[in-house]
């Protein structure tokens, strides 16, 4: 009786409901961990900032698709830059594939990615569409992405030309009238980002909009900063005004 009882999963026996509760918890317990390792979620429940980037395939699609837009956007400041001298009357300057070059290797290798990133990093913030978090993003990406994107494409282009010893004086004439400008264009752009643009979709939809933006970025990088002793000349050869009385002017 005794062997019949094991045999038949009587309570000591494999059949026994402790066995079976057993058994089920750890089935569960195996089904919870799976799930969990699938969705990249930590003991929390929450993938970290880490796993939710991991992987290369999704950073070179952001690159490949930056690169090719930031040389889009070059040689359509190459092809402005042209009409504007052939309206002036003088000598249109030659294509310069170089140019272009180093605009597609600056989205390829620091913009594509930075934008993978950092909106990536902005979505695991702040998660939850509101408006509190709306109005974040869009101020974060004007405060803090736009003074490091410019700063870069500004050393960037003067490094490779050879200009490095000019960066400095770059930043500090340009900075902050190239961000004052690129407000006006950057906050109804990213406005529309955050609010409606899928995560998957936002560097694609940035790096379109960022074709006009890349063309005026490949204009005023590529400018010459003003040489110290030609700005004080230019400021010594301001005219003093004439006094003017009764509508007579003293000669």
């Amino acid at each position: 009786m005794r062997g019949f009882s094991f045999i038949a999963g009587g309570p000591g026996g494999w059949g026994g409901r402790p066995y079976l509760r057993r058994l089920r918890s750890e089935r569960r317990d195996v089904r919870q961990s799976s799930s969990s390792s699938a969705s990249g979620a930590g003991p929390s429940g929450r993938a970290s900032y880490f796993e939710k980037v991991a992987g290369w395939e999704a950073p070179l699609k952001a690159a490949i698709t930056s690169g090719g837009l930031s040389s889009v956007g070059d040689l359509l400041a190459q092809a402005l830059i042209s009409q504007a001298a052939a309206r002036e009357g003088a000598p249109a300057p030659a294509y310069d594939p170089l140019r272009t070059a180093r605009m597609f290797g600056y989205g390829f290798s620091w913009y594509g990615p930075c934008q993978y990133y950092w909106y990536n990093l902005l979505d695991w913030l702040m998660p939850v569409k509101t408006t509190a978090t709306f109005l974040s993003k869009v101020a974060a990406n004007q405060l803090v992405l736009a003074p490091i994107t410019l700063s870069t494409v500004f050393a960037y282009n003067l490094a490779l030309t050879g200009k490095a010893d000019a960066i400095s004086t770059k930043i500090r004439d340009d900075l902050w009238p190239t961000m004052q400008n690129g407000w006006k264009f950057w906050i109804p752009a990213a406005s529309l980002n955050f609010y409606c643009v899928p995560l998957k979709s936002q560097v694609l939809y940035m790096s379109a909009c960022g074709v006009l933006w890349t063309a005026y970025l490949s204009y005023t990088s590529n400018m010459p900063p003003p040489a110290p002793a030609a700005a004080a000349a230019a400021g010594a050869e301001v005219p003093a005004k004439k006094s003017c009385c009764s509508g007579k002017c003293n000669k």
